[in-house]
């Protein structure tokens, strides 16, 4: 990035998750009788987000970046019994069907050009952290509520901390293709004012990129993992929280005009390994563009 530069950009990722989970004793449903209570909460929830993103090139070697994240989720709830079989009419503490949206976390965060073709010919290689700042929403513990018989959210927009970020990518340009790489990370230190304390997630991916000859056309194919550990309560790990997933990612980049890029990219998560419970992941979907502006004033020779 070059001093004055600003990169502006904007996505939306959509994605679907079915998870179900056991029910403890301690999180049984006031006022049911037990041969109503449900044994098995199923949840069928639909994710959508909204990224607006920036970045502000400070120097050649330095940019600061922004990214702000607007949240939808649909939850469509079902309760079994003993059976398996559905208990119509429950009025849950636990779960709902209903849909809530937010800002999540804002993001901020420098770029740090640590190698560029002028020092390595055909590499890049970019040093990126930062903090989340929490801008989201919070909620109570879910679980002392539910044992004490009251109604409840499991579902939030973010961790209520200041959690540190670190992260590079790097490109490795050949004569008709490149070798790209990254990856991000990013941790709770401490729990929040209700004793939440978020995961520690760890995502990446390497891939290759190429133009295969076309002008305003480039694809990606990439393998991504993605790893998060338990996101606790009181010391507690939550459920339904804390997975690894191998992910198959390909990628769709046109380019209609100088500096405006438009983007298509799809991931299937092929193998998931979840804690707590059981989840399905089966496809994200995210749909994007961007744009750079230069702001520097235009130079007058005399």
């Amino acid at each position: 990035m070059e001093r004055g530069r600003v990169r502006l950009g904007f996505s939306m990722l959509g994605s679907f998750v079915h998870a179900s989970h056991d029910v403890e004793p301690d999180q049984r449903e006031p006022d049911l009788p037990l041969a109503r209570q449900p044994a098995e909460h199923v949840l069928d929830i639909g994710m959508l987000e909204w990224d607006l993103d920036a970045q502000l090139g400070v120097s050649r070697r330095f940019a600061i970046e922004l990214m702000l994240p607007v949240r939808a989720t649909i939850i469509d709830a079902t309760f079994l019994d003993g059976d398996g079989q559905v208990l119509p009419g429950v009025q849950s503490i636990h779960h709902r069907d209903e849909t809530i949206a937010g800002v999540g976390d804002l993001l901020a965060g420098i770029r740090v050009g640590a190698v560029l073709p002028t020092d390595v010919p055909r590499w890049t290689l970019a040093l990126r952290t930062g903090v989340s700042l929490p801008t989201g929403n919070i909620e109570p513990d879910p679980f002392v509520l539910g044992a004490h018989g009251q109604q409840h959210q499991h579902m939030f927009f973010g961790s209520g901390t200041v959690d540190p970020m670190i992260g590079f990518d790097t490109n490795v340009a050949f004569d008709r293709w490149s070798l790209v790489g990254w990856t991000m990370a990013r941790s709770a230190l401490y729990a929040n004012q209700y004793g939440y304390r978020g995961t520690t997630t760890v995502v990446g991916g390497v891939g290759a990129w190429s133009g295969l000859g076309l002008e305003r056309w480039s694809f990606l194919v990439q393998p991504e993992v993605f790893f998060e550990t338990p996101a606790r309560w009181s010391g507690v790990a939550a459920r339904n929280s804390g997975r690894t997933s191998l992910l198959a990612t390909a990628g769709l980049f046109f380019v209609p005009a100088p500096r405006w890029q438009l983007h298509l990219l799809g991931k299937i998560p092929y193998a998931t390994w979840s804690q707590g419970g059981q989840l399905e992941w089966p496809f994200v979907a995210l749909i994007g563009m961007s744009a750079t502006f230069d702001m520097r004033p235009p130079e007058h020779h005399h």
